[in-house]
């Protein structure tokens, strides 16, 4: 049983739910219900009832008249997401170029090589990690603020289709040799050079998504 105040509980409910979604919890398509949450809970059904509407909001949940049901993403949907994210990273590396700080460069540096490491050892799920914590730092160091929080939305969505859509499916190790490349532009402080190996690491990113999605459909 879930106790707080009512607007932390609306929080926690949110982020637990969405921690379920992220990870492809639910079934897509499936439709979750007030009632039943609010009693598996613990809690009444209004911060549940907010918890949805935030949901909704994220467009991570999808409500057709009273029935909320889990987004079940299209290709079409997918590709749309990745062309904004594409180029919202592209300005974020861009920028970055000029704006990161040595220690950071030394913190891409030692993700590549742990990332190989990881590969080597077959560790899926720690490359996953190591390829969040690159991008992440990036994002940072653009020191936009409005582009670090819209980015971070996106990433939610792209996390949402590969946990959902794809089960998590990866592709081979040239992710790695991208990454490589795009700290080589930063190093060089070339904001052209660091946001075109970006926009090429991402496009790479949905030809495998697209791929992985696909077989899924067979």
């Amino acid at each position: 049983m879930l106790s707080l105040v009512k607007e932390t509980l609306n929080a926690q409910i949110y982020q637990l739910l969405k921690k379920r979604l992220l990870e492809g919890y639910y079934a897509l398509g499936e439709r979750l219900v007030e009632v039943r949450l609010a009693e598996e809970f613990g809690v009444s059904r209004g911060p549940v009832r907010e918890a949805l509407k935030m949901l909704i909001q994220d467009e991570l949940l999808v409500q057709k008249g009273n029935a909320i049901n889990v987004f079940n993403p299209s290709l079409s949907d997918m590709i749309d997401i990745y062309q904004v994210r594409q180029q919202m990273e592209s300005l974020a590396a861009k920028l970055s170029a000029q704006n990161i700080e040595s220690s950071k460069l030394e913190m891409l540096e030692n993700i590549v090589k742990e990332t190989k490491t990881a590969w080597i050892k077959e560790d899926k799920n720690h490359v996953v990690e190591l390829s969040i914590q690159f991008h992440e730092i990036i994002l940072e160091s653009s020191g936009n603020r409005q582009l670090i929080s819209l980015t971070n939305m996106l990433r939610d969505k792209v996390t949402y289709f590969r946990n959902s859509s794809v089960k998590g499916g990866m592709r081979d190790d040239s992710r790695i040799e991208e990454h490589a490349r795009i700290l080589s532009a930063l190093k060089e402080r070339n904001g052209d050079k660091a946001a075109k190996e970006m926009q090429n690491h991402i496009e790479h990113d949905l030809l495998a998504l697209v791929s992985l999605y696909k077989q899924n459909l067979l």
